[in-house]
Formats: structure tokens, sequence, C-alpha cells
């Protein structure tokens, strides 16, 4: 009797075992299977770069992907006077490994989203990027624009109190010049806690507000400009107020009117900025320089634009130029494309710009110390603009003798 037992016990566990090892079998064809698709789409994917881009564009999407530090360990590999042995070596396992990862198959181990979206052929073009870094600039520390509380977004009260800004329908009475540049806000009411402390406001989603918020900035850097012999106008447009209806998804296009109506009555615009400030924390909003803290700035560009590259450049003129100057204020230029707007209003003019400025947690001192580094920027941009069109105009040739 105990041999029958055994036996069954025996063919029991042979049936097991043969169950076990078909199982493994298929797991490991599913594995393998998924790995080859991943390849294939990893390689079609780099095949249609190749054939859409030249190697300098290739080579300049590779160097996107690094973050400062990073470079700057590679460099000191090969110059050892520029290796900081006090500093965390970033050139560590993992941040190589994700960095291979990342130029061969466009996914982006610290940001898990990026596993399918990167890897679909035709849709590379659809994956946002940091194009260009800055000292401060954290390789998953992205911009964010966090939906308002409703409340936050309600029409102004019709005896509420305006702040005093200028309307960009056409220059200030202390302008002799047409305009050169011009400032408008697609989320005008975006504000800051430490401003609305007075008023029980924590939420940073519920920073918010018609009179005390970004387009204060914006005049800052309207008086800063014109202070600069540049003559500068801003739109206060407040769209929850004058747009019937209001949806805060559609804020680009109440915004997109503003900038064609603008557009019209001035002609000679050399630069367009619609300026805003992010929803992320203090820390990665802010800097500290020679003892005084400063909002930083993100440079985004809309990738859906046809001409986008032409806005990164712009964008990273003014990021290299203040870079330059005051190391850490610019977090880099951002592309967008899937995430968010994708375009904002940025085919109008190719240089026309969104700059995040600071984020809920910022104070208006920080906010305003950063504009008027911005304005001197770019006061000494267009001086070299109009510079360089003196030296390419047609010269007049002279009259001859009679």
């Amino acid at each position: 009797m105990k041999w029958v037992v055994a036996s069954l016990n025996l063919s029991r566990m042979n049936r097991t075992i043969r169950k076990v090892r078909s199982m493994s079998r298929l797991l490991s064809l599913l594995a393998v299977g998924t790995l080859a698709c991943f390849l294939c789409t990893g390689l079609l994917t780099m095949a249609q770069n190749k054939g859409n881009s030249s190697s300098i564009s290739s080579m300049k999407g590779m160097a996107a992907n690094l973050s400062l530090s990073f470079f700057l360990d590679m460099v000191a590999m090969e110059m050892p006077f520029m290796n900081n042995s006090t500093a965390k070596h970033s050139l560590s396992p993992g941040n190589t490994a994700n960095f291979l990862i990342q130029y061969a198959t466009n996914i982006n181990m610290h940001d898990p989203k990026s596993l399918m979206a990167a890897e679909l052929p035709g849709l590379a073009n659809e994956t946002s990027a940091l194009l260009y870094s800055g000292q401060a600039t954290q390789i998953t520390d992205y911009p964010a624009d966090f939906m308002p509380a409703p409340q936050a977004i309600q029409p102004a009260p019709t005896d509420g109190v305006k702040q005093e800004t200028s309307n960009g329908a056409g220059p200030t009475p202390e302008q002799s010049k047409e305009p050169k540049v011009f400032i408008y806000h697609s989320h005008n009411r975006e504000s800051f806690l430490p401003e609305l402390k007075s008023r029980g406001v924590k939420d940073p989603d519920s920073a918010y507000d018609t009179d005390v918020n970004i387009t204060l900035v914006g005049k800052r850097l309207k008086d800063k400009l014109n202070g600069l012999g540049v003559p500068t106008i801003q739109s206060d447009d407040d769209y929850p107020s004058a747009v019937k209806g209001f949806n805060y998804a559609k804020s680009y296009a109440y915004s997109a009117k503003t900038v064609e109506s603008v557009m019209a009555a001035n002609k000679n615009l050399d630069m367009i900025f619609d300026i805003h400030r992010d929803s992320l924390n203090r820390d990665k909003t802010t800097v500290n320089i020679g003892g005084k803290d400063y909002a930083q700035v993100y440079f985004i560009v809309g990738m859906k634009n046809a001409n986008w590259k032409q806005n990164s450049e712009f964008a990273n003129r003014i990021h290299t130029l203040l870079e330059q100057k005051f190391p850490g204020i610019s977090r880099g230029v951002y592309a967008k494309s899937s995430q968010g707007n994708g375009e904002y209003n940025q085919h109008y003019s190719p240089n026309s710009m969104l700059m995040e400025i600071g984020g809920p947690y910022n104070a208006l001192d920080e906010m305003y110390r950063t504009v008027d580094l911005i304005g001197d920027t770019l006061a000494e941009m267009i001086k070299q603009m109009e510079q360089a069109e003196k030296v390419n105009a047609p010269s007049t040739p002279a009259k001859s003798a009679s």
C-alpha cells in the first residue's frame, strides 16, 4: 500500500515539475520577446532620428541628456586638473547606465512614464526634453504648471481694485519710440504665498489673486527696460473676468488674441515674453547669490511650433548670458510638446519666449531681483541686435561731384 501511495505522490510531483518548466519556458519567451521588441523599436527610433537630422543635431541631443556635473566629470577624466576631489562624483555606475540607456532608447530610468512613449516610432519628436542646462539644472526637476483651485479663478468683483499696470494696447506716455518688447501673462493671476500670508492663504493651489500676482513682476521688467532705453509695453488682461465662460485650459487661446492685437498695432516688436511663475517648491525655484535670494528662471519652448528651434536658440542666448554673469539663476531651457500646451503662442515670432520665474513660495522681492537681471540682459541683447543691423545694412553710395 505504501508503494502505491509513493508512486502516486511521485507522479503528482512530476506533473507539477513539468508545469513549472512549461511556465518557465513561456515566461522566458515572453521576456525575450519583450526585450527584442524594445531593442527593435529603439533601433527604429535611432534610425528615424538619424534620418531626420544631421550628426550635429544628434550630438546636440546627446548633450541635452547630460547634466552639467556629469559632463564636467567626463571632461575631468581627460583633464585631471579639473577634477574636484571634494565634490560628489557624478560618474557613478547608476548615472552612467542611465545615460547610456536614455541615449540608446530614449528611456529615462528616473522618469517611468518615458518607458513606453519614448519607444514608439514616430513619437520621438513628441517627447519633452531639457535642451540646455545650467549650473542649477536638475534633469529630474521639470517645470510644473498645476491647475488652480476653482475659487482662485472666479471672475473679479466689479468693484474690485485693479493693480496699476499698463495696458498692452499701445505705448505709455513716457515712451517716445515704438515699443521693442511686449510682455503679457497667459496665467495672469498666478501669485505668491508670502504675499498672501496676511489673507490666510497657505495652499499653493490657492496662490492666485486678482491684484497681487505675476503681472506685478511683468510691470517691474517693463519699468526696468524702459529705464534702460528699451521701449516696452505690457498687457494686464485679467482673462477670468474678461472672457465669458472662462476655461483655464484655454488660457493660451485667450492670450493669443492679445498677442495678435498688440502685434497688429506695433509692427516693430523685437521680443515677446509670456511671464509665469512655476508651481514647484521653494528649493526648486530659488538660488542664493551674494547672500541674497533670487527666484530662478526656466525658459520654456513649445515644440509644436514648426520653428521651435529658432525660439530655443533665442532662449539659449538669454540663458547663456544670465549664467555667465550669475551662475545658478537659470534652470535652463526646456522644450515641451506632449506635456502642456506645446506651442505657447511662440509661432508669432522667433524671439518669443515663455519664462517661468520663481514659484508660489517666492516673495515679490526675490522675483524683482531676478527680473532686474533679466532686464539688463535683454537690453544688452537688443543693443547687440541693433549694432548687427547697422553693420549688415547696405551702405549708401556716395554722390559723384557734378
